[in-house]
């Protein structure tokens, strides 16, 4: 475990500073995985959240955007830590309660890895002359070395840093993996009375109907029955509220876990009392959720798609689905399975955002506005990463060379081959063909 870790460090300290995320990130991924997969016991939550977090961890070498491959590495993270520790919110943060005991990992004179630590240092200082009698022999050996990424003397602290830093993470992964689980607490038992509980519960399903009701309203009435009731336009109206109605979802959210941990029905009536009012108050609230989100497609249709709106658009599919799952479990009696089903739904969500090529999807989105209405916004789209070449290929020549000669520019630098990604190869070859 110590040599998976050390080694992840090393190379992360020369393949990740100074150079575009590519292969060479998903290959520090890799063993910082193999590092914890050493120490880790075969469960089931091992396989699923491993899974996962490689999936998730592939996005550096297929994926140009910068935004999702970053979130999708520390979506990684978090499926790791989940893998290693338990569905459990503890569980994410179990890494960080591993760092107190890394010195316990350092080796002392008996230890194995002393031996092999000294065959490295030994091997170095011996194959340094023989390198460099090949590279000055050689022109292809040495063109080949130049190639090759190589820290400069400014980038000492950065790289330094890296290896740290990537040092102790594949390390407190792999001592989390490697304690035993800690026991789960009970909940605590219910302090609110049948009215404390069924109360709120009802006066919120009573809010949530009368806001959808109005929703309705909205959506049958259109144009004519916004401006006439808010003065405003459809499209300002559409902008209008948005985020306070996924903020009031995500609230739901808390509402209905406090239900179930608190609110503990005494009797079977009390029971279904408790899950219809939840699960009615899910159910509107996904009525509430694709309000918003209809929202948010009326304001893109009059705006165009960018990478917050579709973020947000993202996030509200999220939400819907999370409040399906609880009607789903909750129909089915197995409310105690939330917790891991719901990390699985979101990682999975995370890798669905992903495999969508949500820069190429904004392209497409806004290539699709401008034929309809002759609106586009070129300057945004140069913007973009080298994922949404292929769709801005089929744009006029005039507003083609617009929206690609940036992203081109941003591209003609070399780049390591630790750097290696599909989507930037691709760009690169269509762009050439042009």
């Amino acid at each position: 475990m110590r040599l998976l870790a050390l080694l992840a460090a090393l190379v992360a300290a020369t393949v990740v500073p100074n150079a575009p995320p590519g292969i060479g990130v998903t290959a520090v991924a890799a063993l910082i995985g193999a590092a914890a997969w050493t120490q880790a016991r075969r469960t089931t939550d091992l396989y699923v959240f491993g899974g996962l977090a490689v999936a998730l961890a592939l996005a550096p070498a297929v994926l140009d955007a910068q935004w999702v491959v970053w979130t999708d590495l520390l979506a990684a993270w978090v499926c790791a830590s989940v893998a290693v520790g338990g569905p459990r919110l503890r569980a994410i943060s179990a890494p960080a309660w591993s760092v107190p005991r890394l010195p316990a990992l350092l080796p002392h004179s008996s230890s194995r890895a002393v031996p092999v630590l000294r065959a490295v240092a030994i091997a170095t200082v011996i194959a340094i002359p023989f390198a460099a009698l090949f590279l000055t022999a050689d022109a292809a050996f040495a063109a080949m070395a130049d190639s090759a990424p190589r820290p400069e003397l400014g980038s000492l602290p950065h790289r330094a840093a890296v290896f740290g830093l990537v040092l102790v993470a594949a390390s407190a992964l792999a001592l989390a993996a490697a304690a035993p689980p800690r026991a789960v607490g009970q909940p605590p038992k219910s302090r609110l009375a049948l009215l404390e509980w069924a109360v709120p519960l009802a006066l919120l399903d009573l809010l949530f109907l009368a806001f959808v009701a109005v929703q309705l309203r909205v959506l049958f009435g259109g144009d004519d029955y916004v401006v006439r009731t808010t003065g405003l336009t459809y499209s300002e109206y559409a902008r209008q509220g948005f985020w306070q109605l996924l903020a009031a979802g995500a609230l739901t959210l808390l509402v209905v876990k406090g239900a179930a941990r608190f609110a503990r029905p005494l009797t079977t009536r009390e029971r279904l009392l408790r899950d219809v009012l939840a699960g009615a108050l899910c159910a509107l609230t996904v009525v509430v959720v694709a309000s918003a989100l209809h929202r948010l497609r009326l304001y893109e249709d009059a705006y165009g798609l960018t990478r917050p709106r579709l973020a947000a658009e993202a996030f509200s599919l999220w939400l819907a689905g999370t409040f399906m799952l609880v009607v789903a479990l909750g129909a089915f009696r197995r409310a105690a399975a939330f917790t891991r089903l719901a990390l699985v739904w979101s990682a999975a969500a995370v890798v669905a955002f992903s495999a969508a090529n949500p820069d190429a999807r904004i392209a497409e989105r806004n290539l699709a506005r401008w034929q309809d209405t002759g609106r586009i916004d070129t300057d945004y789209l140069s913007t973009l990463s080298a994922d949404a070449v292929p769709a801005l290929e089929r744009l006029p020549a005039s507003l083609r060379a617009e929206a690609l000669d940036p992203i081109d520019h941003r591209m003609s630098s070399g780049e390591p081959w630790t750097s290696l990604n599909w989507s930037r190869a691709r760009a690169r070859s269509l762009l050439a063909d042009d």
